[in-house]
Order: structure tokens, then sequence, then C-alpha cells
């Protein structure tokens, strides 16, 4: 019999899995109960129930690895709280090394997990049998050892989320099935099922391998999609031992979960295919707790290594063979946070390893819903990190199905796709590639890494030391430092503003002051109300209400969101603005060196001197036959102007400047030069140095914020947060430092004074005019009084010594002259 919908909640939570299920349970322990889940079958009868149940906390950042810890401690005492199993068993993780490059990883995987505080132990191949002792080490050197992992049921940890939950209030109701999604402008107001309409001041999607049907009914698209994902489960044997950890080995792509005296063995293969009906179809709606036809063809790849790693496989047979599908986004990563498009619809769907994650997504959803914010950067699992490319099926589906192929692949610093390449390409795209160009991609944006020349071959082969490549970026370093370089930079996101209320949107969001004189170039930072760092941008003003704003190639969806959310606000008090997405308008060649004031002057009349074209300004001038929007900035530190030209003038504007370029020693120059060339100056990344969790102060940026601002004399977001921070002092700062130490640093080392971890490194390159590694790191107030720490890379210990101020041109001689 089926329960009858009410016409109202304050919260629709959309799928019943283990993710839909957590969020209602951390809702509900925050005191939130008005709150209604839907599930169109019955609980876990999506994708939960055929999953294998590995925890494992280690993740690539500090945040990612915070979500895991709290999750792992949470199915420890769930049980107590609800009076449900969870199926939970501390046994602890093991991972294998079988080659030199993954020993490698281990190594660099436990420095950064002394960063994040989790325990990570690199034991030898004898220690490790020891721990999982049907295993064989021949060819294994190493293996990682953490604890605190383990392992739980699927289904027993949905139902005592759902127990919790409904013993608090929460109203689940299965068999009811989503129809549409009624929205009002930014806001969904209401639920449309097939027992009625539910009015709503929150939705969200946790419908899984379902959320990219969901999200359409409110107008959003999100690359979501299914893949087939396969594991077998073993006949029951006395030869298999209680309490065995869990145990990946990646070199040879399979993972093994104990059973009650069995073995679940399953893996990640090079050929899964896709699952369900896409393009615009939804995915078939009643496919419940069924399984897919095995594929022995497939698994058979990774199903014989495991049996040569743990030989019992050989003999005691094959119980079951699972074959179900999983959701999976086109990067591997789940989808968490509230839609671009809206205030209130949230969007926590995608999850490959939903049930490791469930825990640290319900407390990050309940904090967002509740708080107005997670509480801790998310930008890995961010929707905004999709756009455009990533929902076109074909792109989507390509890689979605490369990712699951890469799960236990070496993760190389630096390593590229290699499906879907050439989706979007500079006019200069050919020309460039002509040229020796090594190509990557950022935001399915070809972009030159490097370049190749007759003396240095074009290998781009991943690895953690330094390549070929690293000669190239040495030259074309040299070049920008000496001479004059050219740089494609035209995969910037770039947006104008226009309208009455441009002005004021901006300057309640920004730091600086953007009422200065049209043609004025402000790099500036978008707070939130914590005064957190939400964007990091260069704004041109071109007129009294019209701007031009530029921002990273994969931060425009989440940059343009963020301005978004409070147009309807500043329409109401100070009148219209529009956002303007202009990227694919415009190509940029960056001209810079000391030398490119020399090679400018070749092929324009426009006075290009300190005193009528100053540093931070931007003129529209003619170059060559090209109309150019040209910007005196710089992420390389010396002189240098970002040339905006419409994209059909890029090949002749580009082809003149190399030309006249070459009495000046020009070179081509990339993004891995970018990179050291930055560092050697102090400049900043997103996503790495700052995020949401810093604000100015700690990053060294005080000096963006506006004196007017900080005095309460403008209306500013972060206003009151300022004062605060400005009263109470910050905690802790970010601080560069350099080592001598000749291994590459990739970021993500732990910084050490003594014994104790005092941070991690947020980013990290050698600095080829220095000479030495250049890196940034957040340091607790109370240790600034030090100058000597110590930098642990990949297990190795090197001194390091933390600088006031860039150690290249401190006082900017080379980008003022």
């Amino acid at each position: 019999m089926r329960m009858d919908v009410p016409k109202r909640s304050e919260i629709v939570i959309i799928g019943g899995g283990v993710i839909g299920c957590s969020i209602a349970y951390h809702l509900a322990k925050r005191g939130k109960t008005d709150v209604v889940l839907l599930e169109r079958l019955m609980l876990t009868h999506g994708t939960t129930w055929h999953a294998a149940g590995l925890v494992g906390q280690l993740r690539s950042s500090n945040n990612l690895t915070r979500l895991m810890k709290y999750g792992a401690q949470l199915y420890k005492t769930l049980e107590a709280d609800t009076g449900h199993s969870t199926g939970w068993h501390g046994a602890g993780s093991l991972r294998l090394a079988a080659s030199e490059d993954r020993w490698t990883e281990l190594r660099r995987a436990a420095t950064a997990a002394k960063g994040f505080g989790l325990n990570v132990e690199l034991i030898s191949p004898a220690e490790a049998q020891q721990l999982f002792p049907l295993m064989e080490t021949d060819g294994l050197i190493g293996a990682a050892w953490i604890e605190s992992d383990g392992y739980v049921d699927p289904s027993q940890l949905t139902q005592a989320y759902a127990a919790g939950a409904r013993a608090m209030g929460v109203k689940i109701i299965q068999n009811v099935l989503v129809r549409g999604l009624r929205s009002d402008g930014r806001r969904v107001r209401a639920v449309e099922t097939d027992l009625g309409e539910i009015e709503a001041d929150v939705v969200i999607n946790c419908a899984g391998m379902w959320g990219r049907d969901i999200a359409r009914m409110a107008g959003v698209r999100v690359p979501v999609c299914a893949v087939e994902h396969q594991y077998l489960v073993t006949a029951k044997s006395t030869r298999i031992p209680d309490n065995l950890p869990t145990l990946r080995d990646p070199d040879a792509r399979f993972y093994v979960k104990p059973e009650p005296g069995a073995l679940c063995v399953g893996g990640w293969e090079d050929a899964t295919v896709p699952w369900g009906t896409t393009g615009v179809q939804p995915m078939p709606i009643d496919f419940g707790p069924e399984l897919l036809q095995p594929n022995f063809d497939r698994f058979e790849q990774y199903g014989v290594d495991a049996a040569a790693r743990i030989p019992v496989l050989n003999e005691i047979g094959m119980r079951d063979m699972i074959n179900g599908p999983i959701p999976i986004t086109a990067d591997g990563e789940p989808i968490i946070g509230r839609s671009p498009a809206h205030d209130n619809f949230y969007l926590c769907c995608g999850f490959t390893s939903g049930i490791a994650a469930s825990g640290g997504a319900g407390w990050v959803m309940s904090n967002w819903i509740i708080d107005g914010d997670p509480g801790m950067d998310l930008w890995a699992f961010d929707v905004r990190r999709f756009g455009q490319p990533h929902v076109v099926e074909r792109f989507m589906i390509e890689r979605a199905i490369e990712s699951y192929a890469r799960y236990y692949a070496v993760s190389y610093p630096g390593s590229e796709n290699h499906a879907t390449r050439g989706a979007r390409c500079s006019p200069l795209f050919e020309t460039l590639k002509a040229q020796g160009a090594v190509y990557g991609a950022k935001f399915a944006y070809e972009r030159p890494n490097w370049f190749a020349s007759s003396d240095i071959p074009k290998d781009d082969t991943p690895s953690f030391s330094q390549g070929n490549w690293f000669e190239a970026v040495r030259n074309e370093h040299r070049a920008v430092r000496e001479r004059a370089a050219l740089i494609d930079m035209s995969s910037f996101s770039k947006y104008e503003l226009h309208g009455p209320g441009a002005l004021p949107l901006l300057q309640y969001l920004c730091a600086s002051n953007m009422d200065r004189p049209p043609g004025s170039v402000i790099y500036t930072q978008m707070l939130n109300e914590r005064a957190g760092i939400e964007g990091d941008v260069t704004i041109t003003r071109l007129a009294a209400d019209r701007f031009y704003l530029i921002t990273g190639s994969a931060l425009g969806v989440r940059d343009r969101s963020t301005l978004e959310r409070y147009v309807p606000m500043i329409v109401e008090k100070h009148g219209a603005v529009s956002i303007v997405d202009v990227s694919s308008a415009y190509a940029v060649i960056n001209l810079c060196g000391p030398r490119a004031r020399d090679v400018l002057a070749t092929l324009t009349s426009a006075p290009l001197d300190n005193e009528r074209f100053p540093y931070m300004s931007a003129q529209e001038i003619d170059i060559g036959y090209a109309p150019v929007r040209a910007l005196r900035v710089t992420y390389v530190g010396e002189l240098g102007w970002e040339l905006h030209v419409p994209t059909e003038y890029a090949q002749d504007l580009y082809r003149k400047l190399h030309e006249a370029g070459q009495a000046f020693g020009i070179a081509n120059v990339g993004y891995r030069a970018i990179s050291s060339l930055r560092i050697e100056k102090h400049f900043l990344v997103w996503g790495s140095d700052i995020s949401p969790d810093d604000n100015p102060y700690e990053a060294g940026l005080g000096f963006c914020l506006a004196a007017d601002k900080v005095a309460g004399k403008i209306d500013f977001i972060a206003a009151a947060a300022i004062d605060s921070i400005r009263r109470g002092g910050v905690k802790r700062k970010l601080c560069w430092f350099t080592t001598d130490g000749e291994m590459q640093m990739f970021g993500g080392e732990a910084l050490l004074r003594g014994e104790r971890v005092v941070g991690s490194v947020t980013s990290a390159d050698y600095g080829h005019t220095i000479g030495k590694n250049i890196f940034a790191a957040y340091l607790e107030v109370s240790e600034l009084e030090d100058r000597e720490f110590v930098v642990e890379i990949m297990g190795r210990h090197f001194p390091a010594r933390r600088h006031d101020k860039p150690l290249y041109d401190p006082e900017r001689a080379a980008i003022l002259q």
C-alpha cells in the first residue's frame, strides 16, 4: 500500500539510495525534520544494493580526505545511534605496489596523508602478506596500510540512515515516481509526483544515475550517466581467514573485499560499456534490483591477475557474478552542490564510490542547506566544474568510460585525458602544432603545455621525475625573462557585464573598489559572506556601465554563477545587469618579456610608454590589421600585454607578432612555463593556494581590499566578516618557501618543523631563474617565528626556508619598465 504524499514539506529529497538517506539522517540530526524522501521503488533499489562497500579514506586533498574520515568514524557509531547495524568492519586496507611508479605514488600519498592528519604506513611485501596471508608477494615492492579503513554492508548502512531519520520525524515514501519539477525563476517551487504535488522550500537531487534526468526537469544539464561494473563472489571456504583487510592491487586493476567465509573480487577494466538510454531519452525508470548479463571476456583481464596474486581463487570456485550499472560523471567524481541556476535546488548524485562517501556527503549537504555553506571547499566535486563541453552526450560517455578505466591508473602529476581530445581549439591550434606545441586540455580546450624542438623531442610521457619537457620549459622560461614570448591564452573564460546594475553587482562581491575610470584593469577577488575567496579574477572597466571579466579556463561556470546568484537583489535595488559569455568571441595572445614593447611597437602607432599606457590599464588599439583590446597585465612577472582580439583576426595577428619578434629572439611558450614563472613571483592559483576556505588577509591579498569597503562605506557582501577578521586577527597565513631538493614538487607535500607536521603544500614548481623548488603552504601564526623548516617529498626530507618576498624582482621593476 502506497503512502500519500504531503501537500508541502520544507525539504524534499529525491532518491532513496545511500546518499539520499544519509542526507535525510544528517538533516534530522541538525533539527530539520520537515523532510520528505521520495523513492521510485524501494530503498537501495537503484545501485546501492549491489555496491561492493569498500571504505577508503585517503583522497587527493585535505577536504576530500576529511569527508571520507568523517564517514569512517560515523559507520562505527551509527548502529548505537539508530539501533540498526551498518555491517561495519574496521579491518583496515592494503594497497599494493608492483611497479616503481606505483611505489612512488604510494610514497607521495603517504606524505600527503601526514598533512591531512591520516595515518598511512608504508610496509614491506612480507608485512603485507602477514596482514593478508592469502596473497603472493611476487613482483611486489611494498604496500600502503591504512588501519582505520574498512568496509560496510551497503544495504544495512542505508537502512540504518533511514531508521535514524524516521525516528527523528523524516517521512520516507517509497514506490512514488517523480514526474517533474515546477520552477519559478531561480527557485524550484514544487515536486510533481504520480501521487500529487509537493511544494518545497528546498529540493535535493539524490537520484544517482537518474540524477541527469531529474536535473533536466529543472532545466539543468549535468554529465551523469551509467556504466557496467562487475565483480564476483567466491564460494565459501574454510581456507579464507576471518578479519581480512580489504586489498587493492591497482597495477593488476582489481580489489578484494572479504565476505563471511568468501571473497568479493572486482576491478576497473578498459572496455566497460555505457548502460541505459542516452541522449534526450531518460534512463529506464522501472529498472530496480535487477542485474545485467555478466561479460566474462571483460572480466578476464583482471580476473586472471587476481588469481595470480591470490592463488586460492583458482581453487574455491565462484558463487555469483555481479554485473550492475553504476553512476559515473564525465570525470569520475561525484556532483555535490547547489545548481548554478537555482537558489534552492541541490545536486548530490553521480557517485561511483557512494558508499564510502555517503557519510561525508550527508554531513556537508546538511551544512549547506542549513548554514548556507558546506563548511569546506568542495571544488573537486562541485557541479560548476562542468559546463557545456561535458554535457554533450558523446563527450560525456567517452570521458566517463576513460575515467572509469583510469580509476586505478597511476596518478601522475599533470597527466592528461586522451578521450574527447580536440573538442575545443584555438584559432592558433594548427599553427602552433606545426611549431612543436605539445597540447594539454583544460575544460576540453586544447592549450600548449610546452613546445618540442629538433633538440627536444615531442615526448610527454607522464612521470614523477623531470621529463624531457623540463629542459624545454627552462628554455621557454628564459625567453620570457630575457627576451620576448607569445602565449596562446585563448582558453580564458571571458564575460561582459553591462547595465546600470553592473557596477553595484561587482562592488557588492569584489574586494577591490570597482568604481575606477574606464580603461582601468582591476585584479580582485570575489568574496562570500564569510570573506572566503569564491573567485580570483581580472576585470576591465570598459565604460560607466560596462565591464569585461576574465577568469580561468575551467572557472567560468563557477564565477558566472557566483555573480548570477545576486543579480535579482541588484536588479531590484539598482536596475538591470546582463552577463554575456564572450569566451568564443575573442582569442587572446599574451605578448610578454623585456622586449615585448619593442615587438609591439613595430606593428602599432599606439603609444606604449608607461605614461600613456601604464601597467593595469587597457586600450582599444590597432595592431597590424587587427582591432585589439590590449590589457597591460601579467601573470609571469614581466612587461607584457594580453591582446584580446576577435577570433577571426587571431591567425594574422599571431603571424605578424611572430615575424616582428624574430629580431628580438621571440619564442612560443606554454602553460608549464607559466607555472614556473608565476611561482617565482608568488602569484596565486585559485583552487590550490586560495579557495572559499581562505580569506584575503590569510592569503596575503589584503592589498586588494578597498579601504571604503573595509570601513563599511560601500555595500559589500563580506563587510561584517572582514571587520571581524581585522578585529580578531588571522590565525594562519599563506607563506612561501624554497628548497634545494632536486626532486620534483607538485603540491600536497608535508611541511614539518622538526618531526611535527605544520602544513601541507598548496602548490609548487621549479623556478628556473632562482634555481630552486618554490612552494606555498599555510602556517599557523604561532609558527611564523621560525624561517627554517623541512619539506617531505616522496618520503624524503629536505631543508626549506621561508621567504617574505619573491626572490625574483620583488620590487616589480621588470613589470613596470
